[in-house]
């Protein structure tokens, strides 16, 4: 049974109310204390960071910011941060957000060692609280996730996008832009979402039976848009690190502009496409692909007639859930997809291609 293997076990704890509500009761805990550092001041913008799964996770928290506490917020790669942000651009009205659930990103820790020599407020957001970006910090909130063990994380990325999301709504309560009411309604989000998560994980099947249907794909590509971009992000590394195949993540309209022209029928394209803003453009693009023979999924909270005669294959997790607050949902799914996509090709989940070393931990060194 897949529930006997270590990856599945972790993806299993999304159905446990008890993985969310640690993540909510330790960002409640610390968060009052990071408002108050903030003394009063709105942040003029709000940098995000990290490296791989935490990287897409400050991707999505992007929206967050910019959706409950009306603050501009930037994202990057941690290493782009520390080697190029400028610093004079940088200071207490900017804090930097840095994401590593290990906590021992090196270049993460750079990044908030850089924000922090020009005078930002810099926050960790990590599972561990005697790690490196811990230590360089001026703020530490503890995400959970320390759990997770396997080295393709799954669970601790859901448990890392509570936190941003309760950091943002905190903001927006005391910057005024949401109000004790607004306020119930955005915290509810998350309980429908683990509710949602829980019921579709009874019967995760669905995610096997389209892993057995793109088995023979060369590249299966993720779309998404707005709060998804990370999501796509997020599904197609997992099935690079799971499944040891190429995949390319990609915000939708973009990818109708150009790279559509070179999919065929090995190309699946997975579109992650839940109530929402762009749900008007996801069935435009499904009309391209229905007439250009392109195999199809869509991921989504609400199955309409145009997805059910359009996509070839449709996972549904029906709940009233806010598009903003779907990020929390939709990867669940698709982690299941990896996880089978991986045993189906004859990988193991956790494995590395290349054993033996770290790719990132490697240096250059000069011939003698």
């Amino acid at each position: 049974m897949d529930g006997d293997h270590i990856v599945m076990q972790t993806i299993l704890t999304l159905a446990d109310r008890a993985t969310w509500q640690k993540s909510v009761d330790l960002a409640d805990a610390a968060i009052p204390g990071w408002i108050r550092g903030l003394g009063g001041r709105k942040p003029e913008r709000v940098y995000l960071l990290g490296c791989g799964t935490s990287h897409y996770a400050a991707r999505v928290s992007k929206r967050f910011f910019e959706g409950l506490a009306h603050v501009l917020a930037d994202v990057h790669q941690g290493f782009e941060f520390a080697t190029y942000a400028e610093q004079a651009l940088l200071g207490p009205a900017t804090p930097v957000i840095g994401i590593s659930t290990s906590g021992e990103s090196e270049v993460v820790v750079a990044a908030l060692a850089r924000a922090r020599e020009a005078g930002a407020p810099t926050v960790a957001l990590t599972s561990n609280a005697d790690s490196s970006v811990a230590r360089v910090a001026d703020t530490v909130i503890l995400t959970g996730g320390e759990d997770d063990k396997p080295n393709c994380k799954t669970a601790s990325y859901v448990q890392s996008l509570i936190t941003p999301y309760l950091m943002a709504l905190a903001l927006g309560e005391e910057q005024g832009t949401i109000d004790a009411g607004k306020s119930s309604y955005w915290r509810r989000q998350i309980d429908v979402a683990q509710q949602a998560a829980a019921e579709w994980l009874d019967r995760r099947a669905e995610g096997e039976a389209l892993a057995r249907a793109f088995i023979h794909a060369t590249n299966v590509i993720f779309l998404g848009s707005g709060p998804n971009v990370g999501t796509a992000q997020e599904a197609a590394l997992k099935v690079i690190e799971m499944a040891k195949m190429y995949s390319e993540p990609q915000e939708l309209e973009d990818f109708l502009h150009g790279r559509l022209r070179e999919v065929d029928e090995r190309t699946p394209i997975v579109f992650i496409a839940p109530k929402g803003r762009a749900s008007r453009r996801v069935l435009d693009f499904l009309t391209v692909t229905h007439r250009i023979f392109v195999p199809t999924a869509v991921v989504t909270n609400e199955v309409t007639p145009g997805i059910q005669r359009l996509a070839d294959h449709v996972i549904s997790l029906p709940c009233e859930l806010d598009e903003l607050a779907t990020p929390f949902l939709l990867v669940v799914p698709l982690y299941v997809f990896c996880f089978h996509l991986a045993l189906l090709r004859g990988w193991e989940p956790t494995s590395r291609r290349y054993e033996g070393f770290v790719p990132q931990r490697m240096r250059y060194e000069e011939e003698s």
